[in-house]
């Protein structure tokens, strides 16, 4: 290899930026694996596999969540426990979707949320890292959501990462479809230090 090809094999890869990896399992819920691999519950309602696809894809589909709950605000909500790496910076996203059905009112709302947890297992209970909560302003439309970056503190091993449809008023059920989900880190080098992490820094001096 001449030396300016060496060049610009260093020079992409300092400028080219990390491809960030989804820490999430089955989060295109591609058939046959349907909801594999997420726990979710089912007191307010039901969690199940819909055909529906985000990309159009036959041979995928999305997570459906029917909402009808006996109280104000009742919701369901599917998660998974992932590893993280302590003071690195994650996100979490989805697509989701609201179909104008007739026999659900679509009052209600999406949120994605990340709970940070010292064991392996999302037993030992740290901090809360992240909140976003999505509209769907037409229906029959597939709308992104995505949480703000979140730092994993000192001593997390994992993150438990929730994705919930909530119903607002009883009497109102409502119905979503989630769809390409995902829980990443953000990039390798925080250039800017946000919310003052500084965990994937060395302090050694040259």
């Amino acid at each position: 290899m001449t030396r300016l090809a060496i060049a610009l094999s260093v020079v992409l890869m300092i400028t080219s930026p990390v491809v960030a990896q989804n820490l999430l399992v089955n989060p295109g819920f591609d058939n046959p694996d349907l909801l594999t691999d997420w726990t979710c519950t089912s007191g307010d309602g039901l969690a199940s596999w819909s055909t529906e696809d985000q990309s159009g894809s036959p041979d995928s589909g999305s997570m459906q969540h029917d909402v009808d709950g006996a109280a104000n605000n009742a919701k369901i909500w599917c998660t998974q426990c992932v590893p993280v790496t302590e003071l690195a910076s994650y996100v979490a996203s989805a697509w989701h979707y609201w179909p104008d059905d007739p026999d659900v009112t679509q009052v209600g709302s999406t949120r994605l949320s990340v709970y940070y947890y010292s064991d392996i297992g999302c037993t030992l209970f740290i901090e809360v890292g992240a909140n976003s909560t999505g509209t769907h302003s037409l229906l029959d439309t597939w709308y992104h959501l995505e949480t703000d970056e979140s730092i994993a503190p000192t001593g997390a091993m994992a993150a438990l990462v929730y994705f919930i449809t909530w119903q607002n008023f009883t009497g109102q059920p409502v119905r979503a479809r989630l769809d390409e989900l995902d829980f990443s880190t953000t990039i390798l080098f925080r250039d800017g230090f946000e919310t003052g992490g500084t965990g994937a820094w060395s302090s050694t001096s040259p």
